[in-house]
Formats: C-alpha cells, structure tokens, sequence
C-alpha cells in the first residue's frame, strides 16, 4: 500500500454489482489483512549520473533536471519546489520545501559492497497528517563508481502500513482506512475525480467483482492505475499496482479477510 497515491474502494448495488445488499452484508465491508508471502514488486529501472556539481536522474530514456548539491536552496524547474541538497559520503542528503515548509527529507546511501542503493524520504504532509517514511531500495545493473550507472528498483515499504484495510460502504459513498492513514478516505463510485493529497482520485468499477481506482497528479496526468478483484468466495481481495512511465512499475499483492 503506497501512501498518497491509494485508496481501495468497495461497491454499493446502486451503481450496478450483482451484489446481494438486502439480506447480506456488502462482501467488500470489513477489515483484510494482507498476506505478505503474496507481495511481488517488479520496480522501476533508471540510471543516475553523479559528479562534483550534483547529479541527474534518467527514466525512460529521459534525463530530469541537475539537482545540485552544494548545500543551498535551488528552485526545481518542474514544480517550483525549493530543494537543497548535500552530499553525504557516496550518497546523498536532500531536503524539499514546499510553500515555505518542510515536506520532504530523503537520504539516498549506498550498501557497502555496492550493488545496493537505499532511498529514504521522510514525507510531511500538507494536510497535517502525521509525518511517515518512504523507504525505496533499488539493485545496481551496471556502473561502479559510487551511485553513477543504472539501477532497478527491487523493494518498497512504508513506515506506518500494517497491511489491514478497513472498508465500509454507505449508499454511493465508501469509508476506507488503512493503518498509514489517520482518518478514512471517502470515495465515490461514479468515477468522479476526488481530490487527494495534492491531486486526484477517481473509483470505477469494472464488471461485479472488479474496481479500479486511479490517481492523478497536479498536473493531470495518471501517477498510478491500481486494480482490485474480490473473489468469488468474498474471502480474498486481490489488489495489483500499476505505475506508468518514466518510473513504470508493478506492485501485487493478495488480503484476506478478517
């Protein structure tokens, strides 16, 4: 479960799903509790290209802006965000204000024998949700010296999940929680967009046993396609993340009901 870019949502027989909501109770309602042997990541492959100055990530054939490190704020070109950035021994240290505060604080280091680079982004919410930890590792393809040459990404956690999902559905609204939120998400089902930590999410469902649900940024575009199916027996919930480029990645994993 990404933070900021998720929220699962359960469906309600006015919006179509051949669900049974007058004698039983809505099978999506609950709480799930993911399995973790289930949980596969297929991660994003980009290369980083470190010198004196600073350095540039590519995704996607794609060079970003040169973030330079040399320890005062820079304004990014891209959102306008005021990052500055120190090195910090192979690795290094980068803090990103937004509006004039705080909203994120990431180190980047590198394992000992090389072929491990660790990203970690402590994230403030604008919202005034509680604070929490975005840990990234990634495997070296190529390259050698330092952080320089291309990289997979192979692993992804955040801080606060505990992998249960409470869902409770209500007409054509949903109340969802997972344990890194501190208050339910509200949804609708129509697959009107909501606003969503700084921008959008819309819930569609697909067929009786299916939903989709997908995250937009600021500037409109999809940041992430996540697919849920329930199955036939209402005992487990399949959910599969999709993330398009230039950081494409998959992330699956299977919940069982509690």
């Amino acid at each position: 479960m990404r933070r900021g870019v998720k929220c699962i949502a359960a469906f309600a027989c006015s919006v179509g799903f051949a669900l049974p909501c007058l004698a039983q109770a809505n099978p999506w309602n609950g709480s799930w509790k993911i399995d973790p042997s289930t949980v596969k990541f297929d991660g994003p492959t980009f290369s980083i290209a470190m010198d004196n100055e600073g350095y540039v990530v590519t995704r996607d054939g794609k060079a970003g802006p040169k973030t330079v490190c040399d320890g005062k704020p820079h304004k990014s070109p891209t959102d306008g965000a005021m990052v500055t950035c120190n090195k910090m021994g192979q690795g290094y240290a980068v803090d990103v204000r937004r509006n004039g505060k705080l909203s994120d604080k990431i180190r980047v280091s590198l394992s000992a024998d090389g072929k491990t680079m660790v990203r970690k982004d402590d994230v403030f919410p604008d919202d005034g949700t509680s604070p929490f930890t975005v840990t990234n590792e990634a495997r070296r393809i190529s390259g050698g010296s330092g952080l320089n040459g291309e990289w997979k990404g192979s692993s992804f956690r955040e801080s606060q999940d505990k992998g249960i999902l409470s869902i409770r559905v209500s007409g054509g609204m949903i109340a969802f929680k997972e344990t890194d939120n501190d208050k339910p998400v509200m949804c609708k089902l129509d697959g009107t967009a909501t606003k969503f930590m700084g921008g959008t999410m819309a819930v569609k469902p697909e067929g009786t046993h299916t939903l989709k649900v997908i995250y937009t940024g600021e500037d409109g575009k999809v940041r992430r396609d996540n697919t849920f199916v329930l199955s036939a027996d209402g005992k487990t919930l399949t959910e599969t993340d999709v993330t398009p480029s230039p950081s494409a990645s998959t992330m699956s994993m299977k919940f069982h009901k509690m």
